[in-house]
């Protein structure tokens, strides 16, 4: 029992250290925010009225780059590094100071280009990526409806009037087989 409290004062203790320390890390590492003032008070995490709704669709438009893969939103509360805080305060900041959501995501795009954007514009070589999977599917779907059809074996299932005696004992025996090979062992 002793030993679980040391354990978890110490991961306790790490933590502090690493909290404390994340506004240092945040502001030396890292790309440049022109204009941001990471010291600057900005009211807390919010997402309520007017302001909180522009910060949410901003938070989700924008894709961290910290490699996660995640929008600002999600990876300040899964991943908690120390890009996508930034950038929240940075989107609330400009917000605060009366900037549209237009240009404060025109702002990111023009300083990181159009990765960091969640969903890329429907423009060039983007068109593939919409285009594609519609594409692949509609593909997909009519190989398996001319496959399920079976153009190729109506012939060969075409029904059989009448058997001469050699084809009937040639079924029968095949008929005979089947039955013996999948009747049960007991």
């Amino acid at each position: 029992m002793r030993g679980r409290l040391a354990i978890t004062t110490l991961c306790a203790a790490a933590f502090a250290t690493a909290v404390t320390a994340l506004p240092a890390v945040a502001q030396s590492s890292g790309p440049s925010h022109a204009g941001y003032d990471p010291n600057a008070t900005v009211g807390g995490h919010y997402h309520e009225g007017e302001l909180g709704d522009k910060l949410m669709i901003l938070e989700s438009a924008l894709k961290c780059n910290c490699g996660c893969g995640l929008d600002v939103h999600s990876c300040q509360f899964q991943m908690q590094c120390g890009t996508s805080p930034v950038w929240s305060a940075r989107i609330r900041q400009s917000l605060e100071a009366g900037q549209s959501v237009d240009v404060i995501q025109a702002g990111f795009v023009g300083e990181y280009g159009t990765e960091v954007l969640m969903l890329p514009p429907a423009e060039g070589f983007n068109l593939l990526g919409y285009f594609l999977p519609a594409a692949a599917i509609l593909s997909a779907g009519m190989l398996v409806g001319m496959l399920a059809r079976g153009r190729a074996t109506h012939e060969a299932l075409a029904p059989v009037e009448q058997l001469s005696a050699d084809e009937e004992a040639k079924l029968r025996a095949a008929m005979l087989s089947l039955d013996e090979s999948e009747s049960p062992d007991w």
